[in-house]
């Protein structure tokens, strides 16, 4: 009994995460650079009154349940709060500063934007999606981060910040990567079995032959595998193999 009851419930949870909403990101500049934040700074003050209001509700769709988009901002080290933005067409600008106050937060202030004081948190990269990494045009580009909720050790931590302050940055520039160097990054392919449907991975490793700035153009070497069944299912995951580029931030260097 107790083991039926474990099997039903790893399942409801592995069905309610693959038919949960994709949230909207939060928006982080460090330098030149702009990431994209799936875990909500904002959030951790837990401030029960919402930014905004929806025809009655404190989101507008369950794509943004908080209610609303921030950016925030290095500077000098320090992660700042620049603006909290109302998520329809009008737009609105929260007044971050009345905001705080009125609900018994008394902020501290750094060129003119609120110090994210109350923030301590570990940054690794996100899985936005199996293939996000190659499948999606818009998206290739972009560094998502979020919480280490899965304590996974082969992920490199990112960010980790302090009292608001960042402690440790180990986010590479993309003009750093080199032709010539060999890369790996994990691509998952869809496998039936029996009445069980999962994902698999596997380790696909490849050299850098192009760097554009954004992306680079990587030669593969290796699949991982040799059986001939799952290459296939990995190729078509990773579509033009002869014109391959990839967000060199979700592979890994090989040392």
């Amino acid at each position: 009994m107790k083991r039926l009851l474990l099997i039903l419930g790893v399942n409801f949870l592995a069905f309610s995460t693959a038919f949960s909403t994709e949230q909207i990101s939060d928006i982080l500049i460090i330098g030149k650079d702009t990431f994209y934040l799936k875990s909500f700074p904002f959030d951790y003050l837990r401030i029960k009154e919402a930014p905004f209001e929806y025809n009655g509700y404190t989101f507008p769709h369950t794509g943004c349940y908080r209610g609303y988009i921030a950016t925030w901002q290095i500077i000098d080290e320090i992660l700042v709060l620049k603006e909290v933005q109302r998520i329809d067409s009008l737009g609105t600008q929260l007044n971050i500063i009345e905001y705080l106050k009125n609900n018994g937060y008394n902020p501290k202030i750094l060129d003119g934007f609120v110090k994210a004081d109350w923030y301590s948190d570990t940054l690794k990269c996100y899985d936005l999606s199996y293939s996000h990494v190659f499948g999606n045009a818009e998206l290739d580009n972009r560094l998502y981060l979020s919480k280490d909720y899965l304590r996974e050790n082969d992920k490199r931590i990112e960010l980790v910040f302090e009292n608001g302050k960042l402690i440790k940055n180990n986010i590479i520039p993309i003009v750093d990567y080199k032709v010539g160097n060999h890369l790996f990054l994990y691509v998952y392919y869809f496998q039936d079995w029996y009445i069980w449907s999962e994902y698999k991975k596997v380790r696909v490793k490849g050299v850098i032959r192009e760097n554009d700035g954004r992306k680079v153009r990587l030669e593969i070497l290796s699949f991982g595998t040799d059986k001939e069944r799952i290459i296939r299912k990995v190729q078509k995951e990773m579509k033009d193999l002869n014109n391959f580029w990839v967000n060199p931030r979700y592979c890994k260097i090989v040392e």
